[in-house]
């Protein structure tokens, strides 16, 4: 059993006093970077020993230094990053205070909301990480994981290329099972809807983030006579939101905290339906191919 206590003093000692010839190697990267690099570095390796135990650790620190960086380093460990930062989650900070949630005077506390919705790659490396809890997540339903991706698939627009499908939205999701994801993911519950609202009408009660006409070069959403269907996130970089956050309106129905959905889709062509205020009420049972997610949380 290895004496854990010795890296609480420091890392790389600890790491050379266990054995690790890599550790000279990993010195000479760790000194030429941030101070507060080097202590996360140290708190990760640390849990890792506890966790996964010394074989694990020397392998993944072989495989890091070969990127030459404490922040490669610190993704090549197992508990490095969060497992929303593995699977591809950004998120982004939304500043609280007051604002006007649905036509009254709220205030809300500041909480980071994810630069998009979640998609089908995000599902998939959920599934390599997690395979067996996500899974249990959606038996509770009667869809298996696998439905679920086809069935988004099958609602992009035909004309998407082939390698951005991933980058398009998980569908098909009831809100049970994405509340279930995102408890999953960062331990907290899907954004409630002032959460929601504030990032989409912003303080003043905006229609949509970027002002408050309806244009399609800001938003996707049902156009007579064009190719129809979900598009990848991020497509519509012109409607993003002063916080850096996309999809806002358009693309997919978002589910809150609340069971109510948020944003209007693809197949929406309605300036009501496509309005920060529009809300409507649904079993937290109930999936559609116009039904997705996006996950919140604290801010950090």
């Amino acid at each position: 059993m290895h004496n854990l206590k010795l890296i609480s003093f420091n890392m790389v000692d600890s790491l050379e006093g266990l054995g690790l010839p890599e550790a000279a190697s990993l010195r000479e990267r760790v000194e030429t970077n941030d101070p507060q690099d080097r202590e996360a570095l140290r708190e990760v390796l640390a849990d890792d020993l506890r966790k996964y135990g010394l074989a694990m650790v020397r392998q993944k620190i072989i495989v890091a230094l070969e990127q030459g960086r404490v922040a490669e380093i610190l993704k090549a460990l197992p508990g490095g990053i969060s497992l929303a930062e593995q699977i591809g989650i950004v998120f982004k900070p939304v500043e609280g205070g007051e604002f006007i949630y649905q036509g009254e005077r709220a205030t809300i506390e500041s909480f980071e909301l994810a630069e998009t919705v979640f998609t089908i790659g995000m599902m998939r490396k959920l599934l390599e990480l997690r395979g067996e809890e996500v899974r249990a997540i959606f038996t509770v339903s009667g869809y298996s994981v696998e439905e679920v991706i086809q069935k988004s698939l099958e609602t992009i627009a035909e004309d998407v290329a082939e390698e951005e499908k991933d980058n398009c939205p998980l569908v098909c999701v009831s809100q049970i099972e994405a509340n279930a994801f995102c408890r999953l993911i960062t331990g907290e519950d899907l954004p409630s809807e002032m959460q929601w609202e504030r990032a989409a009408a912003g303080r003043n009660r905006k229609k949509r983030p970027w002002g408050d006409e309806l244009d399609h070069e800001k938003a996707v959403y049902y156009v007579d006579g064009g190719i129809n269907g979900m598009r990848p996130v991020k497509s519509k970089p012109a409607g993003v939101s002063p916080e850096g956050i996309h999809d806002l309106i358009g693309n997919v129905w978002e589910w809150t905290k609340e069971a109510f959905l948020r944003g209007g889709s693809w197949c929406d062509n309605g300036p009501v339906l496509l309005w920060a205020e529009s809300r409507f009420e649904n079993r937290p049972g109930y999936r559609l191919n116009g039904f997705g997610f996006r996950v919140a949380r604290t801010k950090k």
